[in-house]
């Protein structure tokens, strides 16, 4: 399978920056992959060059300062007559003629008016959480593509042969997690599920999080609060859409014990970047 990318989240970070998120598949190739990031005013360029070859990266925040002076090239989220545009481009470890590459623009999938109404509900929904009833929360996006680890994975069987790795934590790639987001999040409980089995009944109480819609997460990303440093892995993922954009996310997930190998990820809570800010 060729390798390919797409962009799965264009979130406007309004007025004054954009944050892309994005993923690989095909992405087979054991080693580094390098990441491009370039933004311009149409879709057919030119085209400014944010990042170039970055390996370990799976999103980034494109930040611009404001006001934005009045020359065309300097991007501006207040202009009712320009778009921003983002590209992609991502190197395999086989070289640049493998290379895959994608165009997105920002929100692509709505209108104007569908645009406003989604920035709105983002907007109540941000106020809810920083000021009432959301903490801060660490979001670890999985590896999925990347350096195999050396330890443990057994390329026969594409698994780790070591469930307590601290090179790849369990993952089969180095370094296990993308580097952390902070964002806002409300945790509550979930009624015990309770299933039949051949040994009779089996409860199951997983713990209900509500976010924002960015970063996009996925079965198996790692959520670590920041106030009590409680770690829970992802367990399923509920989106709720407008017109099939998602605007929030509701995950069930459940709390990993403290002898679990993923407390020994190093997270440094002071230097995690913040996605929202007031």
């Amino acid at each position: 399978m060729a390798l390919s990318v797409s962009i799965i989240r264009t979130l406007s970070l309004f007025p004054n920056g954009v944050f892309l998120q994005w993923e690989l598949t095909g992405a087979v190739e054991n080693g580094p992959y390098l990441a491009t990031v370039f933004r311009s005013g149409s879709p057919g360029g030119p085209w400014d060059l944010l990042v170039d070859s970055s390996p370990d990266l799976a999103s980034f925040t494109d930040h611009f300062p404001l006001p934005a002076s009045p020359t065309n090239t300097d991007p501006n989220q207040l202009s009712l007559s320009r778009g921003l545009f983002y590209r992609v481009r991502v190197v395999p470890p086989s070289g640049p003629s493998a290379a895959a590459e994608v165009v997105s623009a920002v929100e692509p999938l709505l209108t104007g008016r569908q645009r406003l109404v989604r920035r709105k509900i983002l907007r109540d929904e941000y106020v809810m959480l920083s000021r009432l009833n959301g903490v801060e929360v660490a979001v670890l996006k999985r590896k999925h593509w990347g350096q195999r680890c050396p330890k443990c994975f057994d390329p026969y069987t594409g698994e780790s042969m070591r469930g307590s790795c601290g090179t790849c934590f369990g993952t089969t790639f180095v370094g296990g997690f993308f580097d952390p987001i902070v964002v806002w999040a409300k945790r509550s409980p979930v009624p015990v599920q309770v299933a039949l089995s051949p040994e009779g009944k089996a409860e199951t109480a997983f713990t209900g999080i509500t976010m924002l819609d960015a970063p996009a997460v996925r079965d198996d990303d790692l959520l670590v609060f920041l106030r009590d440093n409680r770690r829970f892995l992802v367990r399923r993922v509920l989106p709720t859409e407008l017109r099939t954009v998602t605007v929030h996310q509701r995950l069930e997930v459940s709390e990993l014990a403290r002898s679990d190998v993923l407390y020994r990820f190093p997270i440094d809570f002071q230097a995690a970047p913040r996605l929202f800010s007031p």
